[in-house]
């Protein structure tokens, strides 16, 4: 017979549990955008939630890096970087980690974002940024979203995928209307994300575009880069570069726009590291990865159980679907004192915002490189830069968490003759 005791904590498990569900509904219902972090710190005391017999919900660092460090765990759809052509999975989502198939994708990715692209990438995006903080230097105020985080990932990746950069605007607004297609939806409830009118015209309109992209350049052209791996013996398929394509344009350049405009909010809500980088640009690096942990782009991520697999304990049977949330995991205190505290001198604690282990987003240099710049000429040339408007104000997704708008009012603007730091 069971005892009082064993009854009552049951019962209690049950009530935390119930709890967490009703809380992960909160959060896919968008009244918590805003600050959506102290519900996620209620779901990670729940420990890992079952929210049916075919899906987990894991919510701890500890849980979440053992499932990304796992090679049985696969990108399905949902993932961080998502390709899919005609509403399915592509080939870069699906890969088993460390198959012959994820290996060469991988290997596409790599040659577009060679060490070698990267050092040439640097004299660009510094002319952008400079650029864009020129445009709107008459007016005396900026919209860091749109002046700023927008603009600048799409010509960026324009420029390593060799696509025009007239193109740059058209491809934006294509991966906004398919970031909702990231959200959690479906797992939980069943439904399908809003705008799925919109979202399913863009992603016809999207995957014409990159097969004639492909199709006109040739599938083994030896002078476009992400064409074939360095070696391959095999050509590639025009679905695999068109995947790999699609999921350096759509992943790559929202979580790049969310990075850019809540490196720009984190200086603003802290004014003496806005000072700190100005005195010191490296120190913009300190505050990307601080911004990484405590309010990253990528909230949370989908992966499917290829296999079966022991999850600290937790026992998950093949094929199963587990929900990350990354945003919990990354102010867990079993890792880090005050994780709420955003602080860049703090020891550097380790966060899962690009991924981790063999599903690892290939695309973090071009991000941080992009978050750097913006952050130190942002630092150097907005004179006493201040809120605007009251609170800023962020889009509907879950999972790629980023502000719609965030105005900044600012003193003048610097000469963008200003020295830049080494490269």
């Amino acid at each position: 017979m069971e005892s009082p005791r064993s009854a009552s904590l049951l019962s209690g498990e049950r009530d935390r549990q119930e709890e967490a569900r009703s809380l992960l509904l909160r959060v896919l219902d968008g009244s918590m955008r805003s600050d959506p972090y102290p519900v996620f710190d209620r779901i990670r005391e729940s420990g890992p939630l079952w929210w049916d017999g075919s899906t987990v919900v894991f919510s701890s660092y500890r849980h979440c890096s053992a499932v990304l460090r796992a090679p049985e765990a696969v990108a399905r759809g949902a993932g961080a970087c998502p390709a899919r052509q005609g509403g399915r999975p592509g080939a870069l989502a699906v890969a088993v980690a460390g198959s012959p198939e994820h290996v060469r994708l991988r290997r596409l990715v790599a040659r577009v974002l060679t060490p070698e692209r990267m050092r040439a990438l640097v004299p660009f995006v510094r002319d952008l940024v400079d650029d864009r903080l020129d445009g709107v230097a008459a007016r005396g105020r900026l919209e860091a979203v749109t002046d700023l985080a927008y603009p600048l990932p799409a010509a960026v990746l324009c420029r390593l995928l060799d696509l025009p950069q007239e193109d740059a605007s058209w491809l934006h607004q294509r991966a906004l209307l398919l970031s909702p297609a990231l959200d959690p939806h479906h797992l939980l409830t069943g439904a399908a994300p809003p705008g799925g009118e919109a979202r399913r015209r863009a992603e016809e309109e999207l995957a014409a575009y990159l097969g004639e992209l492909v199709r006109s350049r040739g599938a083994r052209s030896g002078d476009d880069p992400p064409s074939a791996p360095a070696g391959a013996e095999e050509p590639s398929s025009a679905a695999q570069l068109a995947a790999v394509y699609r999921a350096l344009l759509v992943a790559g350049h929202e979580t790049s726009v969310d990075l850019i405009s809540g490196g720009v909010l984190a200086l603003l809500r802290a004014p003496h590291v806005l000072k700190a980088v100005r005195r010191d640009p490296r120190y913009a690096g300190r505050v990307v990865e601080e911004v990484l942990r405590l309010d990253p782009p990528v909230q949370l991520l989908h992966r499917h159980a290829a296999a079966a697999l022991d999850v600290c304990g937790t026992r998950v049977p093949a094929g199963t679907a587990m929900l990350l949330l990354l945003a919990a995991a990354h102010r867990d205190p079993q890792v880090r004192d005050s994780p709420g505290v955003f602080s860049p001198d703090g020891a550097r604690t380790p966060h899962a915002a690009f991924g981790m282990g063999p599903h690892a987003c290939p695309g973090e240099p071009v991000a941080r490189l992009i978050a750097e710049t913006v952050l130190v000429r942002f630092a150097q040339r907005v004179v006493g830069a201040r809120f605007a408007t009251g609170a800023p104000s962020y889009r509907p997704n879950v999972t790629l968490r980023g502000l719609r708008a965030l105005w900044v009012d600012s003193d003048g603007f610097g000469d963008r003759g200003l020295p830049w730091p080494p490269a």
